[in-house]
């Protein structure tokens, strides 16, 4: 069992530098603490996201960091010329000695899509093309050329490459069943931001797709989940800044829908106690996420799990903290077969 930090970076009421300036000294403290990997959302023109660019963003985080390996997840490829994402990702991966891991995915929101003049209905066609474009790139050996719908590269040299060979590890945001086997099929990460039960139909698809294909069980990729988690000394403590944050991630969750008079994802309740209670969110003390964590493990049958730590107005002493607590207190219960110690 392993354990990382999503990041929306969504917007916290700081100053943009101040928020950008303590979300880097964040990272390196995720390096210290021994979190596998840090993964970053890509998001425009909305205070869900004020990264647009999150490779540009993770290039410092290269530079911050020495153990710690990151990526955007998922980099939006309908939104992104795929040429120039192959380059990126190089870059990245050379920079950090080859920490990168790296998202692909089409977009959960047409708005967005809209600003890059992308029809939403196009979105499935350009990930395909982008994606059998990029994973094309990575195994060529001389120059690489593509004529295809939408993108045409032709007789590109191949002076970009990454570190780790062939490509860096694929991640996905996989929380529809019906992408578990599309995924198992390429050895594709997957994460998921529904509930445990919905994981668990996606995971239970992927092992016995990976199982179809006679793959060995023990080199499985992760299968993970992502969750908010606030820790504090006491209970008290922890929904006091949980309940102080959660209306502001709401808002800005929904922000662009509401503007522009759509219907927003049903993804976060009204209030907080509701995500609580649906299991979409941990606030407590260490004791309690471990448990939390452990019917995690067992209720979506997951190997991987990161923790939204930074969101909304949490303080940095206030991430930090739940970083460390969750690091010292939480991760070590689980270092081995994903059963919590003692249980």
């Amino acid at each position: 069992m392993r354990f990382g930090i999503f990041d929306h970076i969504d917007d916290s009421g700081l100053t943009r530098t101040e928020q950008l300036g303590q979300r880097l000294r964040l990272t390196e403290q995720y390096d210290r603490d021994g979190f596998y990997a840090y993964h970053l959302a890509e998001h425009h023109g909305t205070p869900l996201g004020l990264v647009g660019s999150p490779n540009v963003f993770l290039a410092a985080v290269a530079q911050r960091t020495s153990r710690l390996r990151f990526g955007a997840l998922v980099n939006v490829l309908p939104l992104n010329h795929p040429v120039r994402l192959i380059e990126e990702w190089c870059l990245l991966d050379q920079l950090s000695g080859g920490r990168l891991e790296l998202g692909v995915g089409r977009g959960a929101s047409p708005i967005e899509a809209s600003f890059y003049g992308v029809p939403a209905e196009q979105t499935p066609e350009l990930f395909e093309e982008s994606y059998e474009l990029v994973t094309s790139y990575f195994s060529a050996r001389s120059s690489f050329s593509h004529h295809g719908k939408h993108f045409t590269v032709s007789e590109l040299p191949l002076t970009a490459r990454p570190l780790q060979a062939p490509h860096p590890p694929l991640w996905f945001g996989a929380s529809r069943p019906d992408r578990a086997g599309w995924c198992a099929e390429r050895s594709i990460n997957v994460m998921s931001l529904v509930s445990a039960e919905r994981t668990r139909v996606t995971t239970d698809g992927y092992r016995e797709r990976w199982q179809e294909l006679g793959r060995d069980a023990s080199e499985l990729p992760h299968l993970g989940v992502n969750r908010h988690i606030v820790l504090a000394d006491t209970e008290t403590e922890a929904l006091r800044i949980a309940e102080r944050v959660y209306p502001r991630f709401k808002a800005s969750f929904e922000h662009l829908w509401h503007e522009r008079g759509m219907p927003c994802p049903p993804i976060y309740p009204e209030r907080l106690g509701e995500l609580l209670d649906q299991g979409g969110a941990f606030v407590g003390t260490p004791e309690g996420a471990r448990q939390y964590v452990s019917d995690q493990i067992q209720t979506a049958d997951i190997n991987y799990m990161t923790a939204d730590v930074a969101f909304s107005g949490v303080t940095f002493e206030e991430a930090s903290r739940t970083a460390s607590l969750f690091a010292t207190e939480v991760m070590p219960a689980f270092a081995g077969d994903g059963t919590e110690v003692g249980r």
